[in-house]
């Protein structure tokens, strides 16, 4: 590993690996399906924790007295590219043992029809959808798909499907197939009342294709997918993997405060709400260039404040908005407001034009100093410099309220607590 674990995480790897090992021999001895998860703060760092296991998983661990799983093949699933797009980048940043063809994006030219061994598969819902190029043709149910001299005809002349590619490696004796469910609350919503969605077709299998024998979900807020795993049927829940809270806190990689503020002045409540929030990015800007001079560049940190935004939002209103934002703080530059939008596109508020950013890369682009978003950041962005948030949505769902607070909960640098966020 690149980085040294804190204690809780080492704690954490060590029992996941001990899950994995039970699943596993439960499942080629007796053809047993096993699910656990790993619940962990925000901040806690569970990316890194997985790719400590993943080493271990492919290479095997004296520390962790763990022998090397040959035939270990990893599918980590999400419901949205970008998220996966930024796992997928912080694994390999954190095991020093995962190589860029160790980490595979399964794009739609993927035709492999049995995955490989010693690697990890990103996968999202969107390329198991019913229009994905991956998926055309296939027919999960029992009658097959159409075939000539046996072999399957799909609309894209291609031999098989993904679908058929996880079947073939879940069927192969010498393989072991691992899921890992990335925010695992999402799309569970449903299957926890009986409803089949993507996620839950993968997990249990549909018609032809066997479900995934050994699942771990790994969220901050795991509930709905503990739930829906007591729904399941032919799978049997392992024990789960819960890291303390106080243990996360104690680290030093959260914030020690969370000011979460309502005005109580009269006047226009969206005005005073955009000012607050600019004034806060103001102070906590010039908190860490103090803190800068004081300690090196290696303390340096733009703050970023985080304005999120209706679905469809009017972009006149949207407009004000940042006129307000400038209003208050004139000598915020131009050019350091970004979206992250999933239309992917500068968008134009106004008079304002506001380029499009990968959510993955705001954390390295110190000069986004205003980001616009709709969903993107309500679960499994990773940004510390998210000190400021200005959210102009409605929200009722506890875990989704809980993982939008999550993003703000991350220590911009260990140890340090110079800056309260809103």
């Amino acid at each position: 590993m690149e980085f040294t674990l804190k204690d809780y995480q080492d704690d954490a790897v060590a029992q996941v690996l001990d899950r994995l090992k039970k699943a596993k021999k439960r499942w080629h001895e007796d053809d047993e399906k096993n699910a656990f998860s790993l619940t962990a703060t925000t901040g806690a760092g569970k990316t890194v924790m997985a790719a400590a296991v993943f080493e271990a998983l492919f290479f095997g661990s004296d520390d962790y007295e763990f022998e090397p799983d040959p035939g270990a093949v990893v599918i980590w699933f999400s419901d949205d590219p970008s998220l996966n797009e930024q796992s997928r980048w912080r694994l390999q940043e954190a095991a020093d043992k995962l190589t860029t063809s160790d980490l595979v994006t399964v794009e739609s030219t993927f035709s492999r029809e049995v995955f490989e061994p010693g690697k990890v598969y990103f996968l999202n819902t969107q390329k198991l959808g019913k229009n994905s190029m991956l998926v055309r043709g296939a027919d999960t149910s029992d009658q097959g798909v159409l075939t000539i001299d046996g072999t399957p005809i799909m609309p894209d002349g291609r031999s098989h499907t993904i679908w058929d590619t996880i079947r073939n490696t879940v069927e192969d004796p010498d393989l072991t197939l691992y899921l890992v469910l990335d925010e695992a609350h999402r799309g569970m919503r449903d299957a926890v009342k009986g409803t089949q969605t993507i996620v839950t077709r993968l997990i249990n299998g549909q018609g032809v294709v066997p479900g995934v024998p050994i699942v771990w979900g790994v969220s901050a807020t795991v509930q709905r997918f503990n739930d829906a795993v007591k729904s399941m049927k032919d799978r049997t829940a392992l024990p789960n993997v819960v890291v303390d809270p106080k243990l996360v806190q104690e680290s030093g990689l959260l914030k020690d405060t969370i000011t979460l503020d309502v005005p109580d002045e009269q006047g226009d409540f969206t005005t005073v709400l955009l000012r607050r929030g600019t004034q806060k990015l103001k102070e906590s800007s010039k908190a860490w260039a103090d803190y800068a001079e004081e300690q090196g560049d290696a303390a340096k940190v733009k703050p970023l404040m985080v304005l999120q935004v209706p679905n469809s939002p009017n972009k006149d209103e949207v407009g004000a908005w940042l006129k307000i934002i400038f209003d208050t703080w004139p000598d915020l530059p131009p050019d350091s407001v970004y979206n992250v939008f999933g239309e992917h596109k500068t968008e134009t508020f106004g008079g304002f034009s506001v380029p499009y950013i990968s959510p993955e890369r705001v954390q390295e682009s110190d000069w986004v100093r205003v980001l616009l978003a709709k969903d993107a950041i309500s679960a499994g962005w990773d940004c510390p410099r998210a000190e400021v948030m200005v959210s102009f949505r409605a929200a009722s769902d506890q875990t989704h309220i809980t993982q939008l607070l999550g993003r703000m909960v991350r220590a911009l640098l260990p140890g340090v607590y110079r800056v309260m966020s809103d």
